[in-house]
């Protein structure tokens, strides 16, 4: 074990208020005092807080919130027992990319009898997380600014027995993991932009992409790529318009005169996982009670309803924008609206407007 590592652990082992002197860490490593200071230097360089006080020693006031594999796999439940893994990256282009690639490796997720093959069972459930993404992705091939040590950038791979049968209902399943996630941390409520954004304070916290992996020989989509961006801190590198629509946990909770909860970064990815695992769980299992309970929690936390929107078609398709008053969400995730001369319409896509610039 390294010197560092052995100053680490030292360090961790101390109760409240202790302290352990220069000399005691050099004796108990076995290296000289210059080898102890560049120990502790080289831990405050990687985001640990160590106050040194003269004839007293060093003690551990804060610990870098890194992301940790280990740490994040001890908090999760793998309810299908395929071996759920977890992986994190300092940098990555998009960890939906990644989910991707390996998917792209597996082949055949699923056999004619709908059994995970070898292949598709070590990729099934997996977890891709990363500090910070030099390409995250949003919808209509935007980009979703993933700051290192503003927020969390991860993605599911999931392989669903007989296929993603709704996309949508997998967006809106994974908002939702957002919402209890960040109201049982938190202790705050945010609420759903249809299809796949979570708003608190009046700004976007959180984007979501879900893609699609193709099975071209049967025509199924033999599973989803679920990508959720969520800002925890307020992100210094936004600047301009993009501010009055993107916000962080941190910018809501200071409006309300409160202070951020010490959330690990790896809870909180835990806590959305596991949120996705039981409802994707229960779409597999037809286990219509979860389903509903998620569909009517959705539409509880919905932004839109009963509110005048423009409604504007996904680009490359026919049709104008138009105003309409949105009426409810339906059981397959469309938004319902009524247009001005009354015609009920019912959407599977494009985006909603509430004011002069789009929520995005």
């Amino acid at each position: 074990m390294s010197t560092k590592n052995n100053v680490l652990q030292a360090l961790n082992s101390l109760k409240d208020g202790e302290f352990l002197s220069g000399e005691e860490l050099a004796s108990s490593c076995s290296v000289s005092r210059t080898a102890i200071w560049k120990a502790i230097k080289s831990l405050q360089d990687d985001g640990y807080k160590i106050e040194a006080v003269t004839n007293r020693g060093y003690r551990i006031l804060s610990v870098p919130d890194k992301l940790d594999s280990k740490i994040i796999s001890s908090k999760l439940t793998d309810n299908g027992n395929f071996g759920l893994q977890v992986f994190t990256f300092d940098s990555i282009d998009s960890t939906n990319s990644e989910a991707k690639r390996r998917a792209v490796e597996v082949g055949a997720f699923r056999d004619a009898a709908g059994n995970l093959t070898e292949k598709g069972k070590a990729a099934h459930l997996s977890v891709f997380a990363a500090e910070s993404q030099t390409g995250g992705k949003g919808r209509l091939g935007r980009t979703f600014v993933s700051t290192k040590d503003c927020g969390v950038y991860f993605s599911l791979l999931y392989s669903p027995r007989g296929g993603v049968k709704n996309p949508a209902l997998y967006t809106a399943a994974a908002a939702v993991a957002v919402v209890r996630a960040v109201s049982k941390l938190y202790g705050e409520d945010s609420s759903i932009k249809w299809v796949n954004d979570v708003f608190l304070g009046g700004k976007k916290i959180c984007g979501i992409l879900v893609e699609g992996i193709a099975n071209f020989e049967t025509g199924c989509i033999d599973a989803a790529v679920v990508g959720i961006g969520i800002n925890i801190l307020k992100n210094p590198v936004l600047e301009g318009e993009i501010t009055k629509i993107a916000g962080s946990i941190e910018e809501a909770k200071s409006l309300n005169g409160e202070k951020m909860p010490n959330i690990s970064k790896n809870g909180l990815i835990a806590e959305v996982v596991q949120n996705l695992i039981e409802f994707y769980g229960a779409f597999e299992n037809s286990d219509e009670k979860i389903k509903s309970e998620m569909i009517q929690e959705y539409r509880a936390r919905s932004m839109l309803t009963g509110k005048s929107v423009s409604v504007n078609p996904v680009a490359g398709t026919n049709g104008e924008s138009y105003k309409a008053v949105v009426k409810d969400i339906d059981e397959e995730m469309r938004l319902v609206v009524q247009t001005e001369s009354g015609e009920i319409r019912k959407l599977s896509s494009g985006e909603v407007s509430l004011h002069s610039y789009d929520f995005v």
